[in-house]
């Protein structure tokens, strides 16, 4: 059913829970599984060595995270790729779904209600109407 499988992987506890899930059903299917962490880049950056600070940042942040998700798919008995790529999530996310062929995207949701969603939005939200592909998401307790 599913033969390629991506993750949106930050860290949080949520996507721990979504990146379980993720490695059960590629467990469960044979899929390969990517988790990747976004890099947010600034919309107005001044220079470019702005934007390599940040891609730099971001890379040495979700390192750890990326560490853990390797070992949480070792335990589970599963091979994991990892990366970190610049954009915005929601964008990016589902680019990748189009461009590389993943036929579920699976993310941990936050469990933003009334104001909080409306003034910071909601990449899983954005994803279900961009992704082209299925997307599970694993909620958790707010």
């Amino acid at each position: 059913m599913f033969n390629k499988i991506l993750v949106g992987y930050d860290g949080s506890p949520n996507a721990r829970k979504a990146l379980l899930a993720a490695l059960n059903l590629a467990k469960k299917y044979g899929a390969p599984i990517t988790a990747v962490s976004v890099a947010h880049v600034p919309d107005f950056a001044d220079t470019r060595d702005e934007v390599n600070g940040v891609l730099e940042d971001a890379k040495n942040f979700f390192a750890q995270a990326l560490a853990e998700a390797q070992n949480l798919a070792t335990r589970e008995g599963t091979t994991l790729t990892t990366r970190v790529v610049p954009g915005h999530p929601a964008d990016t996310l589902a680019r990748l779904v189009e461009e590389e062929g993943y036929d579920l995207l699976v993310l941990g949701a936050r469990g933003l209600s009334g104001i909080k969603r409306y003034l910071l939005g909601s990449v899983s939200e954005a994803l279900i109407r961009l992704a082209n592909c299925p997307v599970l998401i694993i909620k958790g307790k707010k």
